[in-house]
């Protein structure tokens, strides 16, 4: 098992349903940032912006197994 890339943890959330603009205001970042990382034309995000993805995905991540049991 690999760990996801930050592009994949955004496409994650996008496809659960969360809006770049949602992904954008929780990183504390311009939803073109969110579109850029998505994209890769942003390979390393800013470390907040870095940590606030890996939150919002961990938390998706929890939800999916609480759903699941």
């Amino acid at each position: 098992m690999t760990t996801p890339t930050m592009a994949q943890k955004i496409q994650a959330l996008l496809d659960a349903g969360r809006t770049y603009k949602a992904i954008a205001e929780a990183a504390g970042c311009d939803t073109s940032t969110i579109y850029r990382v998505l994209t890769g034309a942003i390979v390393n995000p800013r470390y907040s912006v870095g940590t606030a993805i890996d939150e919002m995905h961990a938390g998706l991540s929890k939800a999916k197994k609480k759903a699941a049991a």
